[in-house]
């Protein structure tokens, strides 16, 4: 199974199983009917989910292997979590309210002599691995990329702040796509607790390829010596160029023996982990 998955990268009874099903919803701010837009709606740790529209609302497919039992985590960033389950989501189309988070953005004060650019990640243009949306888990449902997810592991070997996250793109046969930018902190070579309090959402123009960049300095995110974090992006809404198009991403190189790229099929799915270099990385002003 491993390697196959390489090669990929390379070129309403509680408890009781419920046959497959549609469930929807809808996702707004708490007192209000605005909507949240893109937000996520997972099943914890399998890879089941999808994301809300501009609209605030959703359909989640399961399969039957889903039970009522089955924990289903609605989340943006920017807002509380919340936590409910099959069972509840499937007993009447209802809304789902999301608490806003405010945080003040902490001020970043350095010495501009002591400024020096630099990159974490990989820039590679080319390589003997690629990581795609059509990479995987053979246990997800459906076909819909939303929710999908791939970062590139990066240990911090200096304090410093973000100017912007770039990835290369060697194959999109999609329109217009629409991602999140993802931040992660890491422990035992997994993401674990997002690190933005700001929803930074982008578009890639269709059948996009080369260099895609987000500008990040207008967020003041920090970076600390001896922190490992995980930089990435989660796919929110696309449409296939064609029915049989699959394919978006870029290269990497593969093996890597300090370097991985993690990857999830849905928000909630468990995290894997491949020993690659994937062709993204952030800009960063390091200082002392």
């Amino acid at each position: 199974m491993l390697r196959s998955t390489l090669l990929i990268f390379t070129a309403l009874g509680v408890g009781l199983p419920l046959q497959a099903q549609q469930l929807k919803g809808r996702v707004v701010v708490t007192h209000s009917a605005n909507a949240v837009a893109f937000a996520t709606v997972g099943v914890k740790g399998k890879p089941v989910g999808t994301t809300t529209d501009a609209a605030g609302n959703f359909v989640l497919n399961t399969s039957a292997s889903i039970t009522g039992a089955d924990s289903v985590i609605i989340s943006c960033i920017g807002y509380r979590s919340c936590r409910t389950t099959i069972a509840a989501l499937g007993s009447q189309p209802q809304a789902w309210a999301l608490q806003p988070v405010t945080q003040p953005l902490q001020e970043v004060k350095v010495k501009h002599g002591r400024v020096r650019p630099a990159t974490l990640g990989g820039k590679m243009q080319s390589g003997t691995a690629h990581w795609s949306t059509a990479t995987r888990d053979l246990a997800a449902v459906g076909d819909d990329e939303r929710g999908w997810e791939v970062a590139t592991i990066l240990p911090v070997r200096r304090n410093g702040y973000i100017d912007g996250f770039h990835f290369y793109l060697e194959q999109n046969e999609f329109k217009l796509v629409r991602l999140r930018f993802m931040l992660y902190e890491v422990a035992n070579g997994k993401p674990t607790k997002p690190l933005l309090t700001q929803d930074i959402q982008f578009t890639v123009p269709s059948e996009q390829t080369g260099w895609a960049s987000v500008d990040l300095r207008q967020y003041n995110l920090q970076l600390h010596k001896g922190q490992t974090v995980a930089a990435g992006i989660q796919w929110l809404q696309g449409e296939k160029l064609h029915p049989e198009s699959s394919k978006f991403g870029g290269p990497g190189a593969f093996p890597s023996a300090t370097h991985r790229a993690v990857v999830r099929d849905k928000s909630e799915a468990e995290w894997r982990a491949f020993p690659i270099n994937a062709s993204m990385y952030l800009a960063v002003q390091e200082y002392d």
